[in-house]
């Protein structure tokens, strides 16, 4: 499945003018860049540019990008924009000059590249600092091209009492902070892991400078990063809209207990929390991720998303089945708000963990993949942890990323995927299974294959010994069973981990097959 980078003409962005600019924007009459804006930035080459910001109601403020200029009027909310033509990525460094007759605010070491954005929970969060290979990699991590944004919210995911400070900036418009930053040890130490080895590897790939935008929150479900009104329009996640998020059912437990928890000291000293008819604010309410972190980038062009989340969606199984919804209306409803119906969508399936929803969670991301345009997945079942949902080992995930947008956005040519079976069949006492992305298939450890079962008319499972010949997949499944099917990996943490890989020592994705 190869992506298409669709464009959207000038007219098109001219008429976003017409919309709120930003829920997050600079209050005040002083002249300001947007927050999505900063030295030391990315611009996506290939696309309008849109600059805004504010200052002054009714200012006329004049706009420099490069040797381009630009005028706006302030509105009477003190919001202007402007858009100028797509750039290409060169290897020049721009200036932005925003003036008035009264104020100047310069941005200065502008890049034009490729950027992409970061979103999900803890795991797409997770620190360089604190990944396996920190101690190695963070010294190194010098890249001038590479360029990092921590568009990061006020509070974490933990436990704890919120502080009154961190009550007050519940709101859309003074949650996320951050800044633009020059890839160094400082710099990338604090940044996402996965986002930091995705964008080394695509760096390398690419004849382009790369920019990453991190807005990932820990412990937040996927319904906390869908806009509002696109849950309350699909019938089988309405109800996530509905009175009180903190005791609505049709919500996750852990998620509302922990945001009670957080808010309990607020609440008992009656502190102003902000929030509204859904009950207040918090990274886990339903649409606030939304509001606070992707809604003010959504005027920024980006090349795609990068996506790590899941944990906090395969508590249960009635969870389970909500998330084919959740994340298909995620995905679709992003791409209208950013008008860009094949925008790349990138995103980490679940690795190993002992938890009991988590092959049925990676089966729903399967589905979601497969049935949708412009998705890529990167398979982790031969990583993670039997107890830890953190896994340090980040390396890995970022790079089978970068390898997917290599291949898909970018059209070069290398392996992306691992084994992905084509088909099931049965000769004699034998199951053949044929796959795809399966050049040079062979077993990471040079022992036969693990991790498949077949099923028998009365519905019972049984593992069943592989091999590989001349690069197809045998199962010896006897004379006295006739199976209706295969699978495999389906489990929540295998032991002996997974073997199954291709040449490029991909691994194979987890599957249930019927018998053809």
């Amino acid at each position: 499945m190869k992506a298409q980078n669709l464009g959207i003409n000038l007219h098109q962005w001219l008429a976003l003018s017409t919309l709120i600019l930003t829920a997050n924007v600079w209050a005040g009459d002083n002249l300001n860049f947007a927050p999505a804006f900063g030295s030391h930035m990315v611009l996506q080459q290939g696309h309008p540019v849109p600059v805004w910001g504010t200052a002054k109601p009714e200012t006329k403020v004049t706009i420099a990008l490069g040797i381009h200029k630009q005028t706006a009027i302030a509105n009477t909310d003190g919001q202007w924009k402007t858009v100028f033509p797509p750039l290409k990525a060169k290897g020049q460094t721009l200036r932005i000059t925003a003036e008035t007759t009264m104020d100047k605010s310069i941005l200065h070491d502008i890049l034009v590249g490729e950027v992409w954005l970061c979103a999900g929970q803890s795991n797409m969060e997770w620190k360089l600092s604190q990944s396996a290979s920190a101690k190695i990699e963070i010294p190194v991590a010098k890249h001038v091209r590479l360029r990092l944004f921590n568009f990061l919210g006020a509070t974490r995911g933990g436990g704890g009492d919120y502080t009154a400070e961190l009550v007050k900036r519940l709101t859309p418009q003074r949650f996320c902070r951050g800044q633009w930053r020059v890839c160094s040890p400082d710099s990338a130490a604090p940044f996402s892991a996965v986002g930091y080895f995705f964008g080394q590897k695509l760096l390398s790939n690419l004849d382009a400078p790369v920019g990453l935008i991190n807005i990932a929150m820990g412990g937040t479900p996927a319904e906390a990063w869908v806009r509002r009104g696109a849950l309350a329009s699909h019938p089988q996640l309405a109800a996530m809209t509905r009175g009180n998020w903190l005791n609505n059912k049709s919500l996750e437990p852990w998620c509302r207990g922990r945001g009670a928890s957080n808010l309990k000291r607020a609440s008992a000293a009656n502190d102003f929390i902000p929030g509204d008819d859904l009950g207040p604010n918090h990274s886990f309410k339903p649409s606030f991720m939304w509001a606070a972190a992707v809604a003010p980038l959504t005027q920024m062009p980006i090349a795609g998303v990068l996506w790590y989340q899941g944990e906090s969606n395969a508590e249960s199984e009635w969870r389970v089945a909500q998330h084919d919804w959740v994340l298909k209306t995620l995905i679709t409803d992003w791409r209208a708000q950013w008008m860009r119906p094949s925008l790349p969508f990138l995103f980490v399936q679940l690795p190993a963990m002992n938890r009991p929803h988590w092959p049925a969670f990676r089966a729903s991301q399967q589905r979601v993949h497969d049935g949708m345009s412009h998705t890529g997945m990167a398979v982790t079942l031969d990583l993670g942890h039997s107890s830890d949902v953190h896994p340090r080992d980040k390396k890995p995930v970022g790079e089978r990323l970068a390898l997917i947008a290599s291949k898909q956005v970018y059209g070069k040519s290398v392996v992306a995927f691992g084994p992905e079976v084509k088909s099931v069949s049965r000769n004699d006492d034998r199951l053949i299974v044929k796959f795809e992305s399966a050049d040079g298939l062979r077993t990471r450890n040079g022992k036969a294959p693990t991790g498949f079962e077949i099923r028998n008319g009365k519905e019972e499972w049984h593992t069943v010994n592989a091999r590989i010949v001349d690069g197809v997949l045998e199962l010896n499944c006897g004379t006295s069973i006739k199976p209706t099917a295969v699978r495999y990996g389906w489990v929540s943490f295998p032991e002996p981990r997974l073997n199954l890989i291709n040449a490029a020592g991909l691994p194979a994705a987890p599957f249930l097959r019927d018998v053809d």
